[in-house]
């Protein structure tokens, strides 16, 4: 059964939402200033970040990359309290586990930088002649990446990520504790 994108960015709101804001987040920090956000619609892009462009690649991989980084760190770090209830108390009923495992768990999905960010960092680092060498071998595995879970995401790569981060991680750290 295939699930439209739309509900599963429907279902998955606050992850998109936590997406745009790491974004604007990235943004203010490199100084960047933003025109325009769009956190959420039911439209695609689900959301979106218009802002100042820059040729400087540190700005431009922090601004693109934000999400990867704001949003698998605050997924997990949401998720941690519930999976340690599921994990170690096999709480499956408290109401405050459920609400926490899919806020964390919706967060994680949407971690994944788009093709437009890809295309940014393309276009500002790979192709601009002005930026270093170094820069673009930096920058190149990431816009690999990038296609490459895009492309996952047809197979549930971003459920698969989420799933991963958030009981496996959580679970290693029960053990060792």
């Amino acid at each position: 059964m295939i699930i439209p994108g739309i509900v599963i960015s429907l279902i998955t709101f606050p992850g998109v939402i936590v997406h745009e804001l790491a974004h604007q987040i990235f943004c203010m920090l490199c100084g960047l200033k933003v025109y325009e956000i769009k956190y959420f619609q039911m439209n695609n892009p689900n959301g979106y970040v218009i802002h100042e462009s820059t040729d400087r690649p540190f700005k431009v991989f922090l601004t693109c990359m934000g999400p990867f980084f704001i949003n698998s760190v605050l997924g997990m770090v949401i998720l941690l309290p519930a999976s340690i209830d599921l994990v170690v108390f096999q709480e499956y009923n408290n109401p405050l586990t459920l609400l926490l495992g899919w806020l964390g768990f919706s967060i994680l999905m949407h971690a994944f930088p788009s093709r437009g960010d890809a295309k940014v960092i393309i276009n500002r680092i790979l192709k601009n002649p002005d930026v270093s060498l170094v820069w673009k071998i930096i920058a190149a595995p990431f816009v690999a990446i990038i296609y490459a879970c895009s492309v996952g995401s047809i197979f549930w790569l971003d459920l698969l990520y989420a799933a991963v981060l958030a009981m496996l991680i959580p679970w290693a750290l029960v053990q060792i504790l």
